[in-house]
C-alpha cells in the first residue's frame, strides 16, 4: 500500500532501560491500548508534518558542510545570473556549485543511505524488548494489496512473503465475515487505504488465540509487526513499542523520502 500509516502485508525494504522493565512495559502499554484506532492514526498524521521539517533541516545542515564558499570569484563560467545558491539551482558545467550538487547526491545515495539503514535496524530491534500477548489479531483479519491469485503468481515467480503469506492466510468469502472479526481495525484499514482495494485473510491453524504450528511459522509471523509506522490493533501488544520508536520512525521516514526527492531532482 502506499499510505504508509496504514496496515500492509509487505515488510520493508523500518533505548534506555530506566526503573523496572516490566513496570514500564505495563503501563506503556495499558496508554496505548486506551486510545482508539482513529486517535493513534491521528497522534501519527499531527506529527509527522513537525518531524518532516526537522527532518529537512537536518539533511540540509549536512549538505552544507559540503558547500563551497564563495567559488564565484574565480569562476570560468561568466554571467550565470544564478543568484540563489541552494542545492536546487540549475547550475552550469564547470561550476563547482554543480560539483557541490554531485557531491551531495553522491553522499545522500551512498554514506547518508547507510546510516539510514543502521537507524531502522536499531529500530526494529528494540522490538525484542516487547512480547506478543497472544491476543490473535494479527492472525484473524490480515490484509493485503494483492488477491489471492495474484499471491499466488507471485509466489510462482519467487517472491518469498508471497510465498510465506498463502502458506498461512486464506481469504475471507466476503468482506462483511472480516468486518465481523474486529471492526474497528477493519473500518480504519478502509479509511485509510482510500481508493485502492485491498483483500482480507485469516489464518485458519489458530485455535483459541494460539498458533497450531508455532514452531514451523513462517518468517512473516515470527517478524510481525513488520513496520513501525503501520496500523495495528488495538489489542495488540507491539503498540508500545510502536509507540516508544514512533519519532524515530517518522523521522526515518521523512528522511528517506527527502533523499529520494533530493536523487530526483538532483540526478
Amino acid at each position: 500500500m502506499s499510505n504508509f500509516f496504514s496496515s500492509g502485508d509487505k515488510g520493508n525494504n523500518f533505548f534506555s532501560n530506566a526503573g523496572n522493565a516490566s513496570d514500564l512495559l505495563d503501563e506503556a502499554l495499558a496508554e496505548e491500548q486506551s486510545k482508539t484506532l482513529n486517535e493513534q492514526y491521528n497522534d501519527i498524521k499531527n506529527n509527522y508534518e513537525e518531524i518532516f521539517i526537522e527532518a529537512a533541516e537536518s539533511i540540509r545542515k549536512e549538505l552544507d558542510t559540503f558547500k563551497p564558499e564563495n567559488p564565484c570569484a574565480d569562476c570560468v563560467v561568466k554571467d550565470c545570473k544564478i543568484e540563489k545558491k541552494d542545492v536546487f539551482a540549475p547550475y552550469p558545467a564547470g561550476c563547482k556549485y554543480r560539483d557541490w550538487q554531485m557531491q551531495a547526491l553522491t553522499y545522500l545515495a551512498g554514506d547518508y543511505r547507510q546510516k539510514l539503514k543502521a537507524a531502522y535496524k536499531s529500530i526494529m530491534d528494540r522490538k525484542n524488548d516487547y512480547a506478543c500477548n497472544c491476543c490473535g489479531e494479527c492472525c484473524k483479519l490480515a490484509v493485503s494489496e494483492y488477491s489471492y491469485e495474484q499471491l499466488k503468481q507471485r509466489a510462482l515467480r519467487g517472491d518469498k512473503y508471497s510465498a510465506d503469506f498463502i502458506s498461512v492466510f486464506v481469504p475471507f468469502e466476503n468482506e462483511e465475515d472480516a468486518k465481523k472479526i474486529n471492526p474497528e481495525y477493519f473500518e480504519m484499514l478502509n479509511l485509510l487505504v482510500e481508493d485502492e482495494r485491498v483483500y482480507y485473510y485469516y489464518c485458519p491453524k489458530v485455535k483459541d488465540n494460539l498458533c497450531t504450528i508455532y514452531e514451523n511459522r513462517p518468517n512473516i509471523c515470527k517478524e510481525f509487526p513488520h513496520n513501525p509506522l503501520k496500523l495495528l490493533p488495538t489489542e495488540c501488544s507491539f503498540n508500545a513499542w510502536k509507540n516508544a520508536v514512533s519519532h524515530d520512525a517518522m523521522l526515518l521516514k521523512a528522511k528517506t523520502d527527502i533523499i529520494n526527492f533530493y536523487k530526483e531532482k538532483l540526478g
